[in-house]
């Protein structure tokens, strides 16, 4: 699964977590188990490409904030689900960058998709 969102807030907008919350159902994305605080991930050997757009630099995210929506996404929502591996090309900051930089993001990302 391929999923592109910003980031607002240090981690995903509403909009997504609406999404996850409609699709990712117990019976689907997981099944909790009566009398047992296991569950079946029933999305186990599925993985996920996310691409993020961000407004801080990607260092900056993953070292001062320690990248709570990537976090998020990958272990209490994909994780949970059995999801893995989860990938994240995190791009940033979108709002200063140059057309240059815009371009170059834009070819990673087309080399992404072939590749999948």
């Amino acid at each position: 699964m391929v999923w592109v969102y910003p980031t607002w807030w240090g981690g995903p907008p509403a909009l997504i977590k609406g999404f996850i919350d409609r699709v990712l159902l117990p019976g689907f994305a997981f099944q909790y188990h009566a009398q047992d605080p296991q569950w079946d991930r029933l999305l186990a050997g599925r993985s996920a490409q996310l691409i993020v757009t961000m407004e801080s630099p990607p260092w900056y995210y993953r070292w001062f904030t320690r990248q709570p929506g990537h976090q998020l996404m990958k272990r209490a929502v994909l994780g949970f689900c059995g999801v893995k591996p989860v990938k994240i090309l995190s791009l940033g900051p979108v709002r200063s960058a140059t057309e240059t930089r815009r371009q170059a993001w834009l070819a990673r990302v087309a080399k992404l998709a072939q590749a999948l």
